[in-house]
């Protein structure tokens, strides 16, 4: 397949090596249609209608731009292997030749799962490419809330909900003792940090589990201010009344590495 229309996504770096990655993918895709825009200046609508979009920079750029994107193919390029592991955006423009490959067509892809959230009946524009994190702005607070899961309503007293896909499931969520799963797993998994465990008021049952592409988690924030919900670098107020409902997108992610 040939791409008709090329997005690249630049961070902000400029570090030497940073800064000669970019100008090898622009030497690379001189002769195609492309446009580009910086991470900072980054929307749903510059990414629109795109076939390909490619990252440079490192696993922070591959995200944010994953979490806007709906039905292009991305692409991540690791534009400094000196900082960043590079654990999505695996690439190295010294790898040129496979580069080359990649834009004839010749990749594979892997399917990742995303969440989607609706925050008081509105979906926002975002999606869960790898965890949302719903609670108090500032951990050292105390995220009040009133969790719905399968069929089970509780209030509960936490350092705030972390709700992950499998792409998210090796980073934050597994160092707060998630486990992992498969990033084309059709299922999401949480885990409600620091719960207060009570004796009479408040006495939580729904600690962990999984979100099944037929089901979904939701919360009622009971803190009067200083709730958000945060998806990447994204964040939503989410203080008394609001409702945030978390559940499987039906647009998996479709990302592309060579073969």
């Amino acid at each position: 397949m040939e791409f008709e229309k090329i997005v690249v996504v630049e961070s902000n770096k400029d570090s030497s090596e940073h800064l000669e990655s970019s100008r090898r993918l622009r030497e690379v895709l001189s002769g195609r249609d492309f446009c580009w825009t910086m991470y900072d200046d980054l929307s749903k609508e510059k990414l629109s209608g795109a076939d390909l979009v490619i990252t440079l920079g490192g696993d922070g750029t591959y995200i944010e731009a994953a979490n806007r994107i709906r039905d292009s193919y991305l692409l991540g390029i690791n534009s400094d292997m000196t900082s960043s592991e590079g654990a999505l955006a695996s690439l190295s423009m010294n790898e040129r030749g496979k580069l080359e490959e990649i834009l004839g067509g010749k990749f594979n892809v892997i399917e990742r799962q995303r969440g989607e959230v609706k925050l008081n009946d509105k979906v926002l524009d975002e999606l869960v490419t790898n965890e949302v994190y719903v609670g108090a702005e500032k951990r050292l607070n105390t995220s009040r809330y009133i969790i719905d899961y399968r069929g089970k309503r509780e209030e509960h007293r936490s350092s705030g909900a972390v709700i992950s896909t499998g792409t998210g499931s090796t980073g934050w969520f597994n160092a707060i003792g998630g486990d992992e799963f498969g990033a084309n797993e059709k299922k999401l998994r949480f885990v409600i940090t620091e719960t207060y465990l009570g004796k009479r008021i408040y006495v939580p049952t729904v600690l962990r589990g999984e979100i099944l592409s037929d089901e979904n988690i939701s919360f009622e924030s009971t803190r009067d201010y200083g709730g958000i919900i945060g998806i990447g670098f994204k964040t939503y107020d989410f203080n008394r009344g609001d409702v945030v409902e978390v559940k499987l997108s039906d647009k998996p992610l479709q990302s592309i590495e060579g073969i």
